[in-house]
């Protein structure tokens, strides 16, 4: 009976811990620090804007090559809370984009709806606007609870099959604060 109370109580405090870790009082936004590209992809400008309590990238990319983009890497590497150090988290290769970029519910889908011309298949423009881009924070919490403790640094590689053209890279962090509950009971 004590080995059954022992485990009830480690997986029960660790199913507590877990719950209780999550604050559904704390709304988070992302918070954009940096935003670069280079070498063939160039930001002919940008500017990082506040609505509210929302960021938002606002800005013009221009993709200096005549070669189709049809593979993405993606690198996240995890920042400690001041964005000093980082240390490589994972990778993710797409290598059939296309469909991809019409997924709905993806960590990328809200930023790449914000791309204007809609960033579709094949990638051949030269020119595009990012209007009001961010990411759902909502998608990214279900994907990894602990992005909140870090700041993040998103190198995403673009390629023409084996030849690289550029990358993009967003330096960012999620801001917590306390959600305004209205009460229903009128007093």
């Amino acid at each position: 009976m004590t080995t059954f109370l022992k485990i009830y109580f480690i997986v029960t405090g660790a199913l507590v811990v877990h719950v209780m870790s999550f604050n559904p009082l704390l709304t988070y936004n992302i918070r954009f620090k940096k935003i670069y590209a280079k070498p063939n992809i160039t930001l002919d400008y940008h500017s990082i804007d506040q609505y509210k309590d929302a960021q938002f990238i606002n800005s013009q990319i221009t993709i200096n090559s005549k070669e189709l983009i049809n593979k993405v890497v993606g690198v996240f590497y995890r920042c400690d809370p001041e964005g000093i150090n980082c240390e490589y988290f994972q990778t993710w290769k797409l290598t059939d984009i296309c469909p991809k970029l019409k997924d709905k519910n993806q960590i990328w889908s809200r930023w790449y709806s914000s791309f204007d011309p809609p960033m579709q298949c094949p990638i051949d423009k030269v020119h595009y606007k990012i209007i009001n881009g961010t990411a759902d924070i909502g998608v990214v919490l279900l994907w990894y609870p602990q992005a909140t403790d870090y700041q993040w640094r998103v190198v995403q590689n673009m390629y023409a099959d084996d030849i690289f053209i550029g990358s993009f890279t967003i330096e960012a962090s999620f801001f917590g604060y306390r959600k305004k509950i209205k009460s229903i009971l009128k007093l």
